[in-house]
């Protein structure tokens, strides 16, 4: 007999979660849940912890006025008539952010883009109903045609639809994607008890609750394994071109060394063929040689160039693959690709034609220019009185001076982006003019001072730049000139960076 009169003290003690403290805990830790997510997505900018912390929000504001003696709801015990009023939107909204969460949580978009395009569109639409309705209602005093609309179209509407959401979650790879499928599944199941119940007067709402709170704590656990996954792969990637970069040093490093042993014997040689040659054929060889070791050093230099290039351009796939940009990694490997192959082509080559430069700058830039959603605009203008079949240049000598107008002067302005490549001829010399409409060296220099960046990447590629025009005009009558010019408009403000190279031709 007590045993009996025990278990019907407990069930009508849960049939009314409000008389005992069961609504005041599952609201408190919808709102802890709530705020706690939302300083993770103002920390992290990820819109999954937006949606989880809205969906907790809602429910805590569709649930914690109903709690006696909670502080809260006799806060708002005077708005609680417009609160009542607001219950079918606040579910219909909160029903919606759900949806919301759950396409975002899995990534959705990554394994069915077609119908998250339509899910995104019906959610929209959800909301332009939601607000019409709401607002018919507020004006009639009278709600019934929303809590129609919500109860007889929209609820059958969203149980079958999340239901097929369910499923093709179930399909996907997400790793997550059991933490959805439980929490989900529970929640639908047990909820729609929890309605019958009530519907057949037989009200059980600690059903909901313990449904709720179940659901939520699933979530959480699902958005903490899938940070974790995110910092396994980014830590894995980071790992991997540390490893490249560290090869390039190693492979730059045994270069240089046989290089130099290579300059080494033929000097070496030199020597030796002055003491037995005659004085005209030592200094026909000795000029051979001399040649041979510019471009020995030539090729040193350049050297240096690849390593430095290449580690730039794995950080760019490596950022397309942490933010799970597939069909943009996939196109940038692909350019990116058919760039090394031609870095490779002309890489132990000490000149290349003037045409095979452009082509290759050209890919260059387009390649970089992805990195900014295409918003840079490109052009290249050619005296029409010079052939560049016939012109030679050292090859890539102008990447370091487009890749510093593109990170420092044209990455950090807003609006129209130019850069513009010019070349003419001014004898004795072919100029080359690269011109940017970028934010001016001294404005690039004071944000880098104030982001605490160090220049010593950008300034070494320019330095290199230099180095080889030095080496490779060694030869030449005339040597090289390189002119930088800071650009203003007619207010005295910046306005770009010019900057001339003046190379003598064959």
């Amino acid at each position: 007999m007590t045993s009996l009169y025990m278990k019907i003290h407990w069930i009508q003690a849960l049939s009314q979660p409000q008389d005992n403290g069961i609504v005041i805990f599952i609201s408190g830790f919808l709102l802890a849940l709530g705020l706690y997510h939302l300083l993770l997505y103002f920390q992290n900018k990820n819109k999954v912890y937006l949606y989880y912390a809205l969906y907790a929000l809602l429910i805590f504001i569709y649930t914690f006025h109903r709690a006696k003696h909670f502080i809260l709801a006799d806060i708002f015990e005077d708005y609680k008539l417009y609160l009542i009023f607001l219950y079918d939107p606040i579910k219909w909204i909160y029903s919606i952010t759900y949806v919301l969460f759950a396409i975002t949580f899995v990534d959705f978009s990554k394994y069915y883009p077609k119908f998250h395009a339509y899910l995104i569109k019906f959610i929209k639409v959800n909301f332009v109903f939601i607000v019409l309705l709401t607002l018919i209602a507020a004006v009639k005093q009278d709600n019934t045609i929303l809590k129609q609309t919500y109860n007889f179209i929209f609820l059958p509407v969203i149980f079958v639809l999340s239901l097929y959401i369910l499923y093709l979650v179930y399909r996907s790879k997400s790793p997550v994607k059991y933490y959805l499928l439980i929490g989900a599944g529970t929640y639908l199941i047990v909820t729609s008890y929890s309605h019958y119940l009530t519907y057949t007067g037989r009200p059980f709402r600690v059903l909901f609750y313990g449904a709720t709170a179940f659901e939520m704590i699933l979530f959480a656990l699902g958005l903490g394994y899938k940070q974790k996954i995110i910092l396994e792969e980014k830590n894995l990637w980071q790992e991997l071109i540390i490893k490249e970069h560290r090869e390039n040093l190693k492979l730059q490093t045994t270069l240089a060394e046989k290089l130099g042993q290579e300059i080494s014997d033929k000097r070496a040689m030199i020597n030796s063929l002055k003491q037995e040659k005659q004085m005209v054929e030592q200094k026909k060889l000795a000029l051979a040689y001399s040649k041979q070791i510019l471009q020995l050093r030539l090729q040193a230099v350049q050297a240096q160039m690849n390593p430095h290039f290449l580690f730039n351009a794995l950080n760019s796939i490596k950022n397309y693959i942490i933010k799970n940009e597939q069909k943009l990694a996939v196109t940038y490997l692909t350019k990116f690709a058919k760039l090394i192959r031609m870095v490779l082509e002309v890489a132990k080559l000490p000149e290349t034609s003037l045409k095979n430069e452009l082509d290759l700058m050209r890919l260059y830039v387009e390649v970089e220019n992805m990195r900014f959603n295409n918003e840079i605009n490109f052009t290249v203008d050619i005296d029409p009185d010079i052939d560049v079949n016939q012109i030679k240049v050292p090859p890539m000598i102008f990447q370091a001076i487009i890749e510093n107008a593109i990170w420092h002067g044209l990455a950090p302005k807003k609006g129209y982006k130019s850069l513009k490549l010019q070349i003419e001829k001014i004898s004795p010399y072919i100029k080359i003019t690269i011109e940017d409409n970028g934010i001016g060296r001294a404005k690039a220099q004071h944000i880098n001072r104030k982001k605490n960046i160090h220049l010593k990447k950008e300034s070494m590629g320019l330095k290199i730049t230099e180095d080889r025009l030095n080496v490779y005009t060694q030869a030449f009558k005339h040597k090289f000139k390189l002119n930088y010019i800071d650009l203003y408009n007619d207010e005295g403000q910046p306005a770009g960076t010019r900057v001339e190279i003046y190379l003598p031709y064959h």
